[in-house]
C-alpha cells in the first residue's frame, strides 16, 4: 500500500501537468498540486527517523527557496521585466511541493546512498 501511494501522486502530477497545459478552467491545477502533496506524503520502504527528518527539512528548505524566488519574481514583475507573476497561492505551493519532492529524493537517493 505503501508503494500505491506513489504510484497514485505521480499518476496525478502527470494527468495535472496534462490538464494545466489543457484546460482553461480556474481550477486546472488542482490535480497536479494534489499529486505533489500526495508524493510528498508518501512513506519510504523502510521509514524511520532519518528520512522524516529528510521530509520535515526539505519542506522548510522548499518553504524558504520558494518564498524568495516568489519575491523576486515580484519585484521583477513590478519592473516590467517578466509578464507573469505568482498571485495565485495554488501556483506559490506546486513551486514548494515540486521543490520540496526534488530536495527530499534528491537527498534520499543521490545524496545519501
Amino acid at each position: 500500500m505503501r508503494k500505491f501511494t506513489k504510484y497514485i501522486g505521480l499518476f496525478m502530477i502527470v494527468l495535472g501537468i496534462a490538464v494545466l497545459c489543457t484546460s482553461k478552467s480556474s481550477t486546472a491545477e488542482i490535480p497536479l498540486l494534489s499529486g505533489l502533496f500526495i508524493l510528498f506524503i508518501s512513506n519510504e520502504a523502510r521509514e524511520d527517523e532519518r528520512s522524516g527528518a529528510i521530509r520535515a527539512s526539505s519542506a522548510f528548505f522548499a518553504l524558504i527557496i520558494g518564498y524568495t524566488l516568489k519575491l523576486i519574481i515580484s519585484n521583477l514583475y513590478q519592473h516590467q521585466i517578466i509578464a507573469f507573476d505568482l498571485i495565485s497561492i495554488n501556483y506559490f505551493l506546486i513551486v514548494v511541493f515540486f521543490l520540496a519532492n526534488v530536495i527530499r529524493y534528491s537527498r534520499l537517493y543521490f545524496f545519501m546512498a
